[in-house]
This record gives structure tokens, sequence and C-alpha cells, in this order.
């Protein structure tokens, strides 16, 4: 999908743009995407003033620095990039919230928020709708995330265990991702002495003690686990882990778009992940391995998830699938390379065309 940028589009993007976060990352790809084309996007630090960003980060993305140099035109379309809770600070002529959930129900403050703007966007259809069933009235439309083909595609990993399957998680730490359920299910489906190994990459930016509760949950006689916990790795060392592995595997109970399963399977390696949320854009029995799951009352602790609903995993289900891919090198490799083929229809090119498709439209 390609799309020229109209004479004199502006908008104002309003979110983070150098943090350690999918809606940082990903903000930072739809500004140099639409930047790239000609856009004057004007990034604009949602939780302070610019230069905070840089302070608390330690860093920003140099042509960022340079844009958010230029004026601030209150005239412009300005999009938030954030939480809905969030969208109160949009100061646009034409207001555009941007966001998603993990959950079956929106909180009440996110609606409210959302009926203010102009329009919404959201990365998926299951997305929409989860919005329009949560009772947001304005107009809801698909805007997806993406990844870099140029980083993440299949080709030879550097260095892998050739005597046995790998399964890789990659995950930041924390109850919805869903990995009490991924350890009892590897450690039920295997044994000490076969030739397996589940590699956990784990972020831990929040408070306790995740080594801690790993360990309580590995029973004495386990088969094998490796940890990176805590690394930073660039894109080309993040795609270089995921071609070491056999396959992708994720216990989520919700996501908002699933951007690590997206890339295993850019590169090449099937993802086995909940049969639910925003991945059902992108994984199916063809290219990966579905999981069934159930609906279970979400975190309740957490003010965005309380009273809401998402997946968890069948126990017995998720055990049967660990082994039928350890089983099944041929499939998992025809898996794979169909998964590759399937993700090219969700590069950041496609995202951003997307975004400045929709800005079209709006006459802008």
């Amino acid at each position: 999908m390609t799309v020229s940028a109209p004479i004199n589009t502006s908008i104002t993007w309003h979110s983070s743009f150098a943090s350690f976060t999918g809606y940082s990352g990903s903000s930072l790809a739809f500004v140099l995407g639409l930047d790239a084309l000609g856009v004057a996007v004007r990034p604009l630090y949602l939780y302070g003033a610019d230069h905070d960003e840089q302070i608390a980060a330690g860093r920003m993305h140099p042509r960022i620095r340079e844009l958010q140099q230029g004026p601030l035109l209150l005239e412009s379309p300005q999009i938030v990039y954030a939480p809905g809770d969030r969208f109160s600070k949009n100061s646009g002529r034409f207001r555009i919230g941007f966001t998603m959930l993990e959950a079956d129900r929106l909180p009440a403050s996110w609606v409210e928020q959302a009926n203010q703007m102009d329009v919404i966007w959201t990365p998926s259809t299951w997305g929409q709708q989860v919005f329009q069933a949560s009772g947001i009235t304005r107009p809801i439309e698909v805007v997806p995330l993406g990844f870099d083909p140029a980083c993440y595609h299949p080709g030879p990993a550097r260095q892998r265990l050739r005597d046995r399957t790998i399964f890789l998680s990659v995950f930041e730490w924390g109850l919805r991702k869903g990995w009490a359920d991924l350890l009892k299910a590897y450690c039920a489906a295997f044994t000490p002495d076969d030739h397996v190994l589940l590699l956990l990459k784990i972020d831990s930016r929040a408070p306790g003690n995740p080594l801690r509760e790993l360990a309580a949950l590995i029973p004495d006689r386990s088969p094998p686990i490796g940890l990176i916990y805590n690394q930073s790795l660039s894109a080309e060392r993040m795609a270089e882990l995921y071609r070491s592995a056999d396959c992708f595997v994720l216990a989520s109970r919700g996501e908002g778009w699933g951007m690590p399963i997206l890339e295993a399977m850019a590169c090449g390696v099937p993802a086995m992940a909940t049969n639910w949320s925003a991945p059902t854009t992108f994984l199916n029995q063809v290219n990966g391995y579905p999981l069934p799951y159930r609906l279970a009352p979400a975190d309740q602790q957490n003010r965005y998830t309380r009273g809401a609903q998402w997946a968890e995993v069948d126990a017995a289900g998720f055990v049967d699938q660990l082994r039928w891919v350890a089983a099944h090198p041929e499939e998992r490799a025809t898996k794979g390379r169909q998964a590759a083929v399937d993700a090219r229809a969700w590069t950041w090119d496609h995202a951003v065309a997307t975004a400045l498709g929709n800005l079209r439209r709006y006459g802008f």
C-alpha cells in the first residue's frame, strides 16, 4: 500500500518516543515513517515537556529531537497515542485518539474521553469490536502496527542447538503474559531427558522478584529452561534470537497487538499463542499454533481491566500442542515458511500508509 503525502499535511503526534514501552517504540516508527513521506510531524511528549523524556530515558532519536524544534500548530490534527484515559490531552482542531487494550471491556473513563474525540484508531478488528461493545459512539477505524522487514526476516541462525527443540518466549513480566501457565505446561509436557529447551527473555520494570517467582514454579527435576533477564537487545540481536528458535510461544491472556509474535513469524518461526485478541489478525492454524482458551475474570487489581474478562489457555490443550510441535519438525518448518509470507502484510510501511490514508480522507 503506497500513499503519497498531500501538500502541507501537518500533524501533532502526542505520545512518548524513547521509553522501553510498546507505545513508545511504535510511536517512533509512525513518526519517522510519516516524516519520510513528507508529512510535517511534530512529536509532542505526553507526560511533560519534550526535554523531560530525553532526560529520563538518557537518549532520544536524533530526528525526533529535530522535529521537536518545530512549532506547535493547534490548527493541525492531533493524535494522542496512549492509554485511553490520556485522550483529554488532545488539544488539536481535529482530535484522534489511538489506543488498544487487552481485555474485553474498556474502562468507563476511556469511553468517556473517547467519545470526545473526532475519531478513534485501534490496531485490530478485534479491538474495534471491543471498543464498539464498550459504548464508544465515535467512528472507530483500524490502523495496524507493524514490523521492520529489513531487520526481521528469515535467515540462518548464528547459533542453534541442533539436538533439541527450542521454544522461545519474549515478554514483559506481569500476570497478563500467562508465564505461570507456560511454565506449568512446559514442565508437564516434557521430562529432564527430553531434547527440548524453553528460553525465556523477560523484562521486568515492576516491583517484585520475578526470579524467585519463577523458581517457585519449577520442579526439582524439570526439562531445561534458559533465561535472559532484563537485557536490552537491539532489533538486530532480537532477530537473531528469534531465528535461533524452533517455535515462539506465549500464553498471553490478551494482547493489544502482539509485536513479538509478529516479529518471530516474520523471521520464519511459527508461533504458538492464545487464540484470542489482536494476534488473531495474523496468527492462524496454517502459519502457527493457536492455543485453545476460555474466558475468565481479568486482573481485578488493575484499574484498566477491573470488571472485564480476558483469556486463559486450556492447560491440557497447551501440553498437547507443545508435545506435538517437538515431535513434528517438518510441520514446524512448513508453518514457519508460511508465517514469514503472511507477516509481510503487516510491515511498518503498510501501517504508516494506512494512517496517512485516513488523514487524507479526513481532508488533511
